[in-house]
């Protein structure tokens, strides 16, 4: 190899900023007992809730992998017996029937093609006939295996017009694009480890008052996943089990760099850099899974390998040059490549050596690119 660190440039985990690392390598103390933790776990909630558009009372933010916070909203707000409507075009949102069924809910899977995004109107129709009776419902924002993403703002009105309560994961969206609980959303889940550049360890929640009743009256007996206990964590001054002091650490500070940066601002990074690197895949004679440009997310751009061009090939040449990219999920395994640009790697110098690192994996797999017209098209897809 003559590289030296390695950029990964995947859809999460992520780089790491270099003022987070320091935040994570602060000597902790005790987080179940210093006062000063608990003050900054709530400057995190501060934040998180002003750019989920909720209040800190509802937000929590856990030890473990944001798979938990998707279980848990599941489990804490599903009976034995009941519909659940779930929306899907994706390996995750499929994901979402499978954890219904087992805390012994019945799915009912409103599913369209990978490549496709959820359209509003049919999930009415839907919801109004097939899943009338469900009160549930769930759908993922970005589906990293396809690199879509979902009109949230527009089916949670839909969602809340039929009377019902909305679970979305916002893993791979969060802090890339807006992700507003007042347009109805009632349970937000993010992760530690996309846009805000940290490792795997914590998930955020975002949860609603209707969705607090209804979990008071599901009344889930669980522990580790039981989301009424980090109700009031802060102000009881006892969390119920301890918390990752170095992973709050270094959430806090990648909050306070968003909050620096301005989220408007963040937020135009990534669809720059997004419209960057989906124009580099265009010039290469890649085809994007998303059937259209728009369904694209800014925070993952996924595309099918050419015919004859080993996936994993070009991920292995990709890596001799420096760059991690990834594979995808399901039914797209082995298909399709994706380039991560969530947080700190939404930057114009991450992404032109992810641009170049995959032009020349392809060009050696035996698919001839020109690596500068690559280059070209990605900085004028960033309007550079």
């Amino acid at each position: 190899m003559l590289t030296t660190d390695t950029l990964i440039a995947t859809p999460g985990p992520t780089e790491i900023p270099h003022r987070v690392l320091l935040a994570l390598a602060r000597r902790p103390t005790n987080p179940d007992l210093d006062p000063d933790f608990f003050k900054r776990y709530d400057e995190v909630r501060v934040m998180l809730a002003r750019m989920l558009g909720t209040s800190k009372g509802n937000v929590v933010v856990w030890v473990g992998e944001a798979m938990s916070g998707l279980e848990a909203a599941v489990a804490n707000l599903t009976v034995n017996g009941d519909k659940v409507a779930v929306l899907s075009n994706g390996v995750f949102g499929d994901a979402f029937a499978d954890l219904v069924v087992s805390y012994g809910g019945v799915p009912i899977i409103h599913k369209v093609d990978y490549g496709k995004v959820l359209d509003p109107d049919k999930v009415k129709a839907f919801l109004r006939s097939e899943a009338r009776e469900a009160e549930l419902v769930t759908m993922v924002h970005c589906e990293t295996p396809s690199g879509t993403l979902n009109n949230l703002k527009d089916i949670a009105a839909v969602v809340k017009s039929e009377g019902k309560l909305l679970i979305v994961d916002a893993v791979s969206s969060m802090g890339g694009t807006e992700v507003n609980a007042s347009w109805g959303v009632d349970v937000v889940i993010g992760g530690s480890q996309k846009v805000l550049n940290l490792p795997s360890g914590l998930t955020i929640l975002a949860v609603s008052d209707e969705a607090w009743e209804r979990m008071e009256k599901v009344s889930y007996r669980g522990f580790y996943l039981n989301i009424r206990l980090w109700r009031d964590v802060v102000e009881r001054m006892e969390f119920p089990y301890t918390h990752s002091e170095p992973l709050i650490n270094g959430l806090l500070e990648s909050l306070r760099m968003i909050e620096e940066e301005g989220l408007s601002n963040v937020y135009a990074r990534h669809r720059a850099i997004s419209r960057g690197v989906v124009n580099a895949v265009e010039v290469m004679g890649l085809r994007l899974v998303p059937e259209s440009e728009e369904y694209s997310s800014p925070t993952v751009t996924a595309f099918y390998t050419p015919d004859g061009i080993s996936e994993a090939k070009v991920r292995e040449g990709a890596f001799k040059y420096g760059v991690l990219i990834a594979g995808s999920w399901g039914p797209l395994k082995g298909r399709v490549l994706r380039i991560g640009h969530m947080g700190y790697t939404a930057s114009l110098n991450m992404m032109t050596n992810a641009v170049v690192a995959l032009a020349k994996a392809l060009n050696d797999a035996g698919y001839r690119v020109k690596v500068s017209d690559a280059v070209e098209a990605f900085l004028n897809g960033v309007g550079l």
